[in-house]
This record gives C-alpha cells, sequence and structure tokens, in this order.
C-alpha cells in the first residue's frame, strides 16, 4: 500500500477556478485511472501548503502507472496557470 499526497497553493484571485478544475476534472479523471482521494486538508494558518490531498493506492506500480501517465501529465498541466507549488508525492510505509 502507497499513500499519495497532492499538495499546492491557489493563485490570488484563482481559487475558484482551482476548486473546480480539481472537483470537475482532476477527481473524476483520477477516478476512473483507479485513485480517490480520501482526504483534503484545507490551511489556514502557517506555512504548509494550502491544500493538500490523499489516498492510497493498492502498490507503487499502480501509482507510477497513474502518476506517470500521458493522461496525468495532462491534468497536471492544467493546475501550472492557477496554482503554485504543485507537488505529487508517493509515500510508502517503513518497514518495522
Amino acid at each position: 500500500m502507497v499513500k499519495i499526497l497532492i499538495s499546492y497553493d491557489m493563485q490570488r484571485g484563482k481559487e475558484q477556478e482551482c476548486q473546480e478544475y480539481l472537483v470537475n476534472k482532476i477527481a473524476p479523471a483520477l477516478a476512473k485511472m483507479g485513485f480517490q482521494f480520501s482526504d483534503v486538508w484545507y490551511t489556514i494558518w502557517g506555512d504548509s501548503p494550502e491544500i493538500l490531498g490523499g489516498g492510497e493506492l493498492e502498490s507503487l506500480d499502480k501509482a507510477r502507472a497513474i502518476f506517470q501517465s500521458s493522461a496525468w501529465e495532462k491534468l497536471a498541466e492544467g493546475m501550472e496557470s492557477i496554482t503554485e507549488n504543485f507537488t505529487v508525492k508517493i509515500v510508502q510505509p517503513r518497514e518495522e
């Protein structure tokens, strides 16, 4: 199991456009590819990313297949003009 973390800051004046893009484009497209958000956090205080969303996938291979695909690259390009500091991280659990 791997955790996917997607974080970004919305550009000033583009908050509505950013939220609509996430809800209407990114989330449905990722769901079709096999990934669904389980958590979304909005930071109102501090130096953390303004938006942090996450979910889990069953394997690193599945995560790579989704987040290295041309479909994902096209979706991510749509975020470039409305966000700053857009990142995707794949976090593997520590072995105990």
